[in-house]
């Protein structure tokens, strides 16, 4: 006799969806809290009913997924927004905190709580602790600290003005606090590489290693987070990290462009199936059509990031500006150039992002100004090709020849297959 047919699982996104409705959420306020459309949400709960073979949301609720639900809730990444203030005589302040729960909520990655300190019971992977001190001018402190640990990650006191300042400081603080969990998870995950959520601390670990380009990691990194794509967990996540690793290896030429092209877009139209709405799956989209030259459709999908309440979006913004730069758009370049140095403070600065600024400057002929940061890149990481090859291209238009030779020579040392490698146009550019 065959086998039973096994029971269909519900889906990351189902799961997600059914923790809001026993959470009392409505229709309404899941399309806002998941920045889907009331179909979206429709369909998914046509399908959590038949898959939990139910008739309605109270019936929905009410299942227990046992050990599946179990298994889920230690991939959660849960964060706790703790305080022990009343906000009533600080409305500014309290729109600042409420702000920033939305935009990390528009992460997609944590399993968010609000509570008051002593109702804290040291269940989730990191606090983030509020305070309202009393001035005469309105401010809002905060400190991150990850579980079992009294060390402080980072924290601000952040001065409030006026309600017109609120969604700058929003976004800068939110992109602190999500960058110092990804520097937070990376360290743990080299202490303790089986801490779980696995997917969590493996992923940042991964992407810190392709941020510091390091192309030994790379295989490794590729490697695992491939096998925890396979496995689903957080996959729109997953996906846009695997595309950031596969941009870094272009970038660098560590592997054959037409590979990495195949490869990233084998992981983005799969991740746009299963979940076309989250910014991850465009995040990849972007990036993939960059790679096949389709600039216009890349800026599409960048502009549709940066209008989301997200930390992502800062990322969008470095690469939207090359976008516009390629077609032409300088000022709208600058613009989001601009933005992007309001919200990162300038120490924080990857040499890579300084690369997107000497790049813009060479495309609007701003060769002196292109030299200059090109210079200070290669000061520190010589290995990086992008940057000598924008010094090389800027000294010839400007007739400067007599390092040209030794810059060539620098470049190939340390890149020995890159004319193998190097995209067409690239290529010619350095011929020249």
């Amino acid at each position: 006799m065959g086998e039973a047919k096994k029971k269909q699982e519900l889906t990351s996104r189902q799961k997600e969806i059914l923790s809001l409705l026993r959470k009392g959420l409505t229709n309404s306020e899941i399309c806002f809290a998941l920045n889907i459309s009331t179909n979206t949400v429709k369909v998914h709960l046509a399908n959590i009913y038949k898959i939990l073979e139910v008739t309605n949301r109270t019936e929905a609720v009410s299942v227990t997924l046992d050990s599946q639900e179990s298994q889920d809730s230690q991939q959660e990444v849960k964060l706790a927004f703790c305080h022990n203030d009343d906000f009533s005589d600080f409305p500014l302040a309290h729109t600042l905190f409420l702000s920033i729960v939305e935009e990390l909520q528009g992460c997609s990655v944590f399993h968010i709580k609000i509570c008051q300190i002593d109702e804290y019971n040291d269940d989730c992977d990191y606090l983030i602790k509020l305070a309202t001190p009393q001035s005469e001018e309105e401010s809002l402190f905060i400190a991150l600290q990850q579980k079992n640990s009294d060390a402080l990650l980072w924290s601000i006191l952040q001065k409030i003005k006026s309600s017109e300042d609120i969604k700058q400081y929003t976004d800068q603080i939110s992109i602190q606090l999500f960058r110092h969990i990804i520097l937070s998870a990376a360290e743990t995950y080299k202490s303790t590489p089986n801490a779980t959520p696995q997917w969590l601390y493996t992923s940042c670990a991964t992407i810190m290693k392709m941020e510091n380009r390091n192309k030994a990691e790379f295989e490794d990194c590729e490697k695992k987070l491939q096998d925890i794509f396979s496995k689903g967990f957080h996959k729109d996540f997953i996906s846009a990290a695997l595309s950031t690793i596969y941009y870094a290896a272009s970038t660098e030429n560590w592997i054959d462009n037409e590979e990495c092209t195949q490869k990233l877009g084998a992981i983005a139209m799969e991740i746009m199936r299963e979940n076309p709405s989250s910014i991850y799956s465009l995040y990849s989209m972007a990036l993939y059509s960059m790679f096949l030259g389709n600039e216009k459709i890349a800026i599409d999908y960048f502009e549709s990031i940066i209008h989301v309440n997200s930390p992502l979006h800062i990322v969008c913004r470095r690469l939207l500006s090359q976008m516009y730069s390629i077609v032409g758009r300088n000022k709208d370049a600058l613009k989001q150039l601009d933005l992007y140095n309001q919200l990162i403070p300038s120490p924080l600065h990857l040499p890579f992002q300084f690369v997107a600024k000497a790049f813009i400057y060479f495309m609007q002929g701003d060769y002196n100004s292109c030299k200059k940061v090109t210079e200070q890149i290669l000061m520190f990481h010589p290995e990086i090709p992008y940057a000598r090859l924008l010094l090389i291209a800027s000294n010839f238009k400007d007739g400067i020849l007599d390092d040209r030779e030794m810059h060539i020579a620098k470049l190939f040392e340390y890149n020995p297959d890159f004319s193998k490698k190097t995209p067409g146009t690239l290529h010619r550019l350095l011929q020249a």
